[in-house]
């Protein structure tokens, strides 16, 4: 007799729990079929050099991605030199308004450099293969030919007429432009980076390995493990 209530209260225990399953089962499949998993847009670049033009090309996907409401994470698959200071700023601060509605995870296939470099700290995690060749922070100005001695046979009315400026204050103006990269490495970055501002803003680029261990970028891996990430933070 105790052996029988034994088994009925087996049975008793073991039928709520099978509907508990049963339930979770069926609300996954409902979940799957009704609303889905979420979708990953993967945004695949190529080599690009950071200029008005493609900046504008970029920018409006940019915006694409962060309007459309059925994407609910972004990677971006990188692979630029960088270009002007005004491109990469722009990109940038586009990415960072992306950022503020939905993930976005960096993929370095190739190279993420200057400005590239600049444009990857708007993302909230970066992924970088162990070759590519990340960092390079910093500026080059292309000073006017007039901001030495004037060309023989040129007469400038004024002394800063070729040049529009001394030669000083072009030097100036780039240690600002250094600064805030510099600044922005520092305020994106955080803890993370492991390289002294003396350091950071020697220009140097490190492989992909080397940038993982000093924080210029979170991890190495491969493009799918982006992808997963980016799912995660979903």
């Amino acid at each position: 007799m105790s052996v029988h209530r034994d088994i009925k209260a087996k049975r008793g225990f073991w039928l709520p729990v099978s509907l508990i399953i049963l339930g979770l089962v069926l609300g996954y499949i409902a979940f799957i079929s009704l609303i889905g998993l979420p979708k990953v847009a993967v945004f695949k670049i190529g080599y690009v050099e950071l200029s008005g033009e493609s900046a504008t090309d970029i920018n409006k996907m940019l915006n694409f991605l962060r309007d459309d409401n059925s994407i609910k994470a972004v990677v971006i698959q990188l692979n630029s030199p960088g270009g002007s200071v005004n491109a990469s700023a722009d990109i940038f601060m586009n990415t960072v308004k992306l950022r503020e509605k939905k993930p976005v995870v960096f993929f370095i296939k190739g190279m993420a450099a200057s400005g590239g470099y600049m444009w990857l700290l708007g993302g909230n995690w970066v992924v970088a293969n162990q070759a590519s060749i990340i960092g390079n922070v910093g500026a080059i100005m292309y000073v006017p030919s007039g901001a030495g001695r004037p060309e023989e046979g040129v007469m400038p009315t004024g002394p800063f007429k070729l040049s529009g400026n001394p030669t000083r204050t072009y030097i100036n103006l780039l240690e600002q432009i250094k600064d805030i990269f510099v600044q922005t490495v520092y305020s994106q970055r955080g803890d993370r980076l492991k390289l002294r501002p003396e350091e950071l803003q020697e220009g140097r680029i490190y492989f992909g390995f080397e940038a993982a261990r000093l924080g210029l970028v979170d991890e190495v891996g491969i493009e799918p493990d982006a992808i997963q990430k980016a799912a995660g933070l979903a």
